[in-house]
C-alpha cells in the first residue's frame, strides 16, 4: 500500500546528531510514513547509531529503508537516491543533524490535503551554540507571485521546511543536480515554486535547523563553495532563458551573484581563496552595495580594485570586532 508521506534523510558524518533526529522522526503523531535513509558513505558510526534507534521503534520498522552509496556523492545525489527509493504521495526532506516537532508531519499533511496544496511551508528555528533564531518564511497569496518570491530571495530556499507533493519532484527540472551541494536547496525550490499551482503556509515553528555541526558543509568555506555558486547561477540562467524569462529576472540574478560573493568574501576563509575569486561577478558587485555595513562595503571595494591584502585585513578586523561584541552580550 502506497504510504501517504515519505521522509527522506541523507546521512553523512552526523554521529553526534543522528539519534536526536531519528527519535523526532519516529515519534511523529502521524502513522502512515515511509522512511528512506541514504548512507552517503559516511566515515563515522552514524549508521550503527541509526540502526540502534530503529530497534526501539518496532512499529516503524517495516516502513524503513536504508540505502547505501558505494562512494560519497554529496547531498544532492543522496536526495535523488532517496526520491528514487520512495513512493509516498508527499515528500519531506530532513537533514540528519536537525530535528522536528512531533506533530509536524500530521499538520503539514492535513494542510496539504485540506487546501489541495502542492507545497506546504512552515517556520523554523535556527539552533546556534549560544542562542536561537526564530525564522518566519514568506509565501505570497497569488500563484503569479510564487516564482518571484524565490527568484528575488524574499522567501527561504530551504527544502526541509517544505512539504511537497511527489508529482513536482517527478518533473526532471525539480530534481537536485548532482555535484551542486551548496545552494542545492534553493536551486530545487526555485523550480518547485515555478511549477506549483498552490502553496500553503502554517505559521508554526516545526523545524529545528542545527548550526552547531562543525562537519556540516556550510561550516567552513572552500573552493567548492565558490564553484557551486558559479554553477548555481549558470543553471538558473539556462532555466530562465529556456522559459523566456531571462530579461524579466536578470536584475535579480545579478543581485544574487553580488550578494553571494559578498557573503563568501566576509567568511573567515583563506586569503588565497579570496584572491583567486576576486574577479567573480566583477561587473555587477558594486551595483549592490546598498544596505551593507561600512566594513562589508570596504571589503568588497578593496577586493574589486585588487587590494587583496587590505581586504584580508578588513575581514580579520570585522571578525575580531564581532567576537568582541559577542563577549559583551
Amino acid at each position: 500500500m502506497t504510504p501517504k508521506v515519505s521522509i527522506l534523510v541523507p546521512v553523512y558524518n552526523v554521529s553526534n546528531f543522528i539519534e536526536r533526529c531519528v527519535h523526532s522522526l519516529f515519534q511523529q503523531t502521524f502513522d502512515d510514513i515511509e522512511y528512506v535513509f541514504v548512507n552517503d558513505c559516511t566515515p563515522d558510526n552514524s549508521i550503527e547509531k541509526l540502526q540502534k534507534v530503529i530497534e526501539q521503534y518496532p512499529n516503524r520498522k517495516e516502513r524503513i529503508k536504508i540505502i547505501h552509496h558505494e562512494q560519497n556523492r554529496g547531498s544532492a545525489a543522496a536526495r535523488n537516491t532517496a526520491i528514487d527509493n520512495s513512493s509516498g504521495k508527499y515528500i519531506q526532506y530532513i537533514d540528519s543533524d536537525d530535528w522536528i516537532e512531533p506533530d509536524m508531519i500530521e499538520q503539514m499533511y492535513n494542510k496539504a490535503e485540506t487546501e489541495q496544496a502542492d507545497i506546504v511551508v512552515c517556520d523554523f528555528v535556527i539552533e546556534k551554540a549560544n542562542t536561537n533564531e526564530f525564522c518566519s518564511d514568506f509565501v505570497p497569496e497569488c500563484q503569479e507571485d510564487y516564482f518571484f518570491t524565490m527568484i528575488a530571495c524574499k522567501g527561504y530556499g530551504y527544502l526541509w521546511n517544505k512539504f511537497v507533493v511527489r508529482q513536482l519532484y517527478e518533473i526532471p527540472e525539480c530534481r537536485p543536480v548532482e555535484g551542486l551541494n551548496v545552494l542545492d536547496d534553493r536551486q530545487v525550490s526555485t523550480r518547485l515554486y515555478f511549477y506549483a499551482k498552490k502553496i500553503a503556509k502554517i505559521d508554526k515553528l516545526f523545524y529545528h535547523y542545527d548550526r552547531t555541526n562543525a562537519n556540516a558543509i556550510t561550516a567552513s568555506k572552500t573552493s567548492m563553495h565558490y564553484e557551486n555558486v558559479i554553477l548555481f547561477h549558470k543553471l538558473l540562467e539556462v532555466f530562465l532563458k529556456d522559459k523566456g524569462l531571462w530579461e524579466k529576472y536578470k536584475q535579480y540574478v545579478d543581485r544574487s551573484k553580488a550578494m553571494l560573493k559578498i557573503q563568501l568574501f566576509l567568511e573567515k576563509n583563506d586569503y588565497k581563496l579570496r584572491k583567486k575569486y576576486a574577479n567573480l561577478y566583477h561587473d555587477v558587485e558594486l551595483n549592490y552595495l546598498k544596505g551593507l555595513r561600512k566594513g562589508e562595503k570596504t571589503v568588497i571595494i578593496l577586493t574589486h580594485f585588487k587590494l587583496h591584502f587590505l581586504a584580508h585585513l578588513a575581514v580579520k578586523y570585522i571578525h575580531w570586532k564581532n567576537r568582541k561584541i559577542n563577549k559583551l552580550k
